[in-house]
């Protein structure tokens, strides 16, 4: 009977885990194009699309291997941002990579 139980405990905590990394991981690297305390808009460099994102209060920003505040984002700024979601239309925020711009080609 204790084997049974422990079988059905360890069944049950991989049931619970399963759905927390059925994400997928994202990678956005472009210009911000609007930003609230909830919500980050990036157009992306590779095909100038806006990309729409929920931004919980609980993201990293980073510049410079510094954290950095959310009030430190800004338009017009380039990032990279790290985010999870079943697609590109319903990303989460994860992290927030403040960046130079990319030199222009000649």
């Amino acid at each position: 009977m204790k084997r049974y139980s422990i079988a059905v405990m360890i069944a049950v905590l991989i049931a619970a885990v399963a759905p927390a990394s059925a994400h997928e991981k994202y990678r956005i690297i472009g210009k911000i194009t609007r930003v609230s305390s909830s919500v980050l808009d990036v157009k992306q460099t590779k095909d100038g699309k806006v990309i729409l994102m929920f931004m919980p209060a609980t993201i990293t920003v980073t510049r410079d291997k510094a954290k950095r505040s959310m009030k430190d984002l800004k338009v017009g700024l380039n990032v990279v941002v790290e985010a999870i979601g079943d697609d590109m239309d319903d990303l989460e925020v994860v992290t927030v990579l403040i960046v130079p711009a990319a030199p222009k080609k000649q």
